[in-house]
């Protein structure tokens, strides 16, 4: 169950790199998606820590940035 996790993750976090890339390369990129760029993977990492130091397991850090990632396919794919 996990690898089939971690395959989808890694299958969505590089769909969400293509579409962002699309982006900046067409000049539709806005300020607001590149700050969220950086900005979401610093609060995923700060959720991972607080995953792992309130108990939880690796495996539910990779549902939850797996969650995130197929949030942002989703949100970047509308109308692409």
């Amino acid at each position: 169950m996990i690898a089939f996790t971690c395959l989808s993750l890694l299958w969505e976090a590089s769909r969400v790199i293509e579409l962002r890339l699309r982006l900046i390369i067409a000049g539709e990129a806005t300020p607001d998606e590149l700050c969220l760029m950086v900005t979401e993977k610093i609060k995923a990492f700060e959720h991972a820590g607080w995953i792992i130091a309130s108990g939880g397991s690796p495996a539910l850090v990779i549902e939850n940035y797996h969650k995130l990632v197929a949030a942002n396919v989703k949100r970047l794919s509308i109308n692409r």
